[in-house]
């Protein structure tokens, strides 16, 4: 079993983490996970964390204004500050390198972070699932951005997100991804990356718009799920084309969560590709 979670104050931030697996199983993985309302370590991992710390000492934490880690939000440069987040996270926990495993927004960050001539993480080797690319603006991401709190609302995430109707219609799970998405200041803080004021222009394309992917210089997992209605069709393909030292592997009975609805499948492709050499 998982062992509970654990607090650190990161340049005066409490931040929640689960640890699991030998420290002396260098090196650490590093689960980043997804950011729909509700996300957290302890929702995105809870079916892998077990079976990747057989094999590996293993770093779960929860993004600035996620899970139980602190509120807050900078409307300036929210995506930097996750980053510095978590570079100063693997500093304070004495981690000097990584394999990275990041789902959906995590995937796509941790992309940026690896494209960058200096990256910000120590990264050794690279997974992204259901993440990079561009997202669709489609009815499937209108459910995701406008939740309201209700367990109903909730369902309808989870319809989105999964391919087999059973997680939907499990209470149980609904009202574990409720505890989460309800804490205070939760709600607030997913939403406020939503924001953008009527009268500001966008500055062109951002960062993670027009990334090189081939400048991603560490071996990468690409994993995606075959019915993922929150994904372009064909964007793994064409992130493994531009990536230099890519794979693919596909889910075929998944949506955008296959490390959830897939995690057989999911934990035996994550430790054959971190354990190869």
């Amino acid at each position: 079993m998982t062992a509970p979670g654990k607090f650190i104050t990161i340049d005066g931030i409490k931040t929640h983490y689960l640890e699991a697996g030998e420290r002396r199983a260098a090196p650490t993985v590093l689960l980043l996970h997804s950011a729909e309302f509700g996300g957290a370590a302890e929702l995105s991992w809870e079916f892998n964390i077990d079976a990747l710390a057989e094999h590996f000492h293993v770093l779960a934490p929860d993004h600035l204004g996620f899970g139980r880690t602190d509120k807050v939000f900078d409307f300036c440069g929210q995506f930097d500050k996750r980053i510095t987040h978590i570079r100063r996270f693997l500093e304070e926990m004495e981690v000097g390198n990584a394999y990275v495993v990041g789902s959906s927004m995590s995937g796509g960050l941790a992309m940026t972070v690896a494209c960058r001539d200096e990256p910000d993480w120590p990264i050794r080797k690279l997974v992204a699932c259901s993440g990079g690319g561009l997202s669709p603006d489609n009815d499937a991401r209108k459910v995701l951005n406008s939740y309201d709190g209700t367990p109903e609302h909730m369902r309808r995430i989870i319809e989105v997100m999964f391919v087999d109707p059973k997680w939907a219609e499990d209470d149980a799970y609904i009202a574990q991804r409720q505890d989460i998405a309800r804490l205070p200041g939760a709600w607030e803080a997913t939403a406020a990356a939503r924001f953008r004021a009527p009268f500001r222009e966008s500055g062109g394309r951002s960062e993670r718009e027009s990334l090189d992917y081939s400048k991603i210089r560490v071996p990468t997992l690409v994993m995606a799920g075959a019915k993922d209605p929150l994904r372009l069709p064909g964007y793994a393909d064409d992130l493994v084309a531009r990536i230099p030292d890519a794979e693919l592997y596909v889910f075929e009975n998944a949506a955008h969560m296959g490390n959830i609805e897939c995690a057989d499948d999911f934990n035996r492709e994550v430790i054959r590709f971190l354990k190869e050499d």
